[in-house]
């Protein structure tokens, strides 16, 4: 389950009341909805779930798993299978997509499980 700061979201529904000029109820139903949209920040790396697996009875296989490299001037982020075998990676500048050999991984596996990185997470 995902948790929430209370504190912020309460400042800013506040915020909205007396900024906005907004009531208590709106402001707290806008501030919940912008933290609930709000992405995360990708550090250095990530598991997602491909899609038709559940989380409780899976192994690692069941995941894309994404990682963070940075080099000579370069940052990109790994799109790795469960033997960390490359699949694709991330340009962070430009967030363009460069693909390798799939290896066993469905493309429709695939590109739901970047799509939901890309929904998930802000870089």
């Amino acid at each position: 389950m995902k948790k929430y700061n209370l504190s912020k979201i309460m400042k800013r529904a506040w915020e909205l009341v007396k900024k906005a000029g907004m009531t208590i109820s709106s402001g707290l139903k806008k501030a919940w909805e912008e933290a609930k949209t709000m992405k995360e920040k990708f550090q250095k790396s990530a598991k997602i779930l491909k899609p038709g697996y559940d989380e409780t009875c899976c192994s690692d296989s069941a995941y894309l798993y994404f990682s963070l490299w940075q080099k000579y001037g370069k940052s990109r982020i790994y799109i790795n299978d469960y033997k960390r075998r490359a699949l694709a990676f991330i340009d962070k500048e430009t967030k363009q997509i460069t693909e390798y050999d799939l290896q066993g991984v469905s493309r429709k596996e695939y590109e739901t499980v970047v799509k939901d990185f890309l929904e998930k997470y802000e870089f």
